[in-house]
């Protein structure tokens, strides 16, 4: 009988030793030795040995420099419960698991287009009103005309925002689309400042009053970053040799967009280099290298538009066309 409740005793985890933990308060130099019972993220239990009552203290009003030192285990049991081990294996089957992560890791020509296709589709804010006027009078744009492919950039990004008028009878209300200023001639910016003032003063109440409305749409969408614009947009405007200068002189004042469709350029350009390293196939890596060639070569020239460019680069329809041609259809 004494047998057996000896083997009971020893089985009931009250009667064990219990571990002994050294801790002090942060500020406080004295150590109190305690019975370790449990601990939390956030707080740690103890109880003073020979005694019934449960302390509980929080870790951040302990000196933990001290308790990481004097109770090894301890702090070991902490740091696992702050942060639990994550093996590779584990992160691997993560990564495996997410259908996103699997898509943006291209594995074919075609993964890298749609992937730019989906970048070049990320919402752009466009210009603030009150740059409009100054860029239509920097590139030799007619306002009400430069309001009107606004909108039609607002459509060409796949954001439509209700019924507008088409823009060829738009530039047929106003007669011949202005040509834009030819850099260095004094004569030349001083016959269309000249003409923008005389189209400004003629204009008829209801070409005032759609300006003032499409400046007051655009305002709201801006202060609300509504972002009714994408890359795609641009470069389709930018592909239209007759509407290019457009959307340049709206890059050159949206230095934003103009940075995010770069950057869309470049990443999607290291995810080329990346995927032709990995490919055996010759076609594969062929069509890898046109894709690259077009990606690189536009972001080269949009970097180059800034406030201080006084001319469209010549080729930049051309280029924004290579590269809407790599897009998926």
């Amino acid at each position: 009988m004494r047998r057996t409740l000896l083997i009971l005793g020893c089985c009931i985890p009250g009667l064990l030793p219990a571990e002994t933990v050294m801790l002090r308060k942060a500020g406080n130099p004295a150590v109190v030795t305690f019975e370790y019972i449990t601990q939390d993220e956030e707080t740690v239990m103890v109880r003073i040995p020979g005694r019934d009552g449960v302390l509980v203290y929080r870790w951040d009003e302990l000196d933990q420099d001290h308790a990481k030192t004097n109770n090894p285990r301890l702090w070991e049991e902490r740091l696992l419960l702050i942060k639990p081990p994550e093996s590779s294996g584990m992160k691997k089957k993560a990564e495996d698991d997410d259908p996103f992560a699997a898509a943006a890791k291209p594995n074919t020509p075609q993964d890298l287009s749609r992937n730019l296709q989906g970048e070049l589709s990320e919402g752009l804010k466009g210009i603030p009103v009150t740059s409009v006027a100054v860029a239509s009078r920097e590139s030799n744009i007619d306002e009400l005309v430069f309001w009107r492919v606004y909108e039609e950039l607002r459509k060409l990004s796949g954001r439509p925002a209700g019924s507008e008028p088409e823009i060829a009878k738009a530039a047929g209300d106003d007669g011949e689309e202005p040509q834009s200023k030819t850099s260095g001639s004094g004569q030349s910016q001083s016959k269309s400042s000249s003409k923008s003032k005389a189209t400004s003063s003629s204009r008829s109440p209801a070409q005032l009053a759609e300006i003032q409305a499409r400046a007051a749409k655009a305002r709201a969408d801006f202060e609300n970053d509504v972002r009714p614009f994408t890359g795609t947009g641009y470069l389709k405007l930018l592909s239209d040799a007759t509407k290019a200068r457009f959307a340049w002189a709206m890059l050159r004042r949206a230095s934003d967009d103009r940075r995010q469709i770069i950057a869309a350029l470049r990443r999607q350009d290291a995810a080329a280099a990346e995927l032709s390293d990995r490919l055996q196939d010759k076609t594969a890596k062929g069509d890898i290298a046109v894709f690259r060639k077009a990606v690189t070569t536009l972001a080269d020239s949009l970097e180059k538009v800034t406030r201080e460019a006084t001319a469209m680069e010549s080729g930049l329809t051309a280029e924004a066309q290579a590269v809407l041609a790599r897009l998926p259809r």
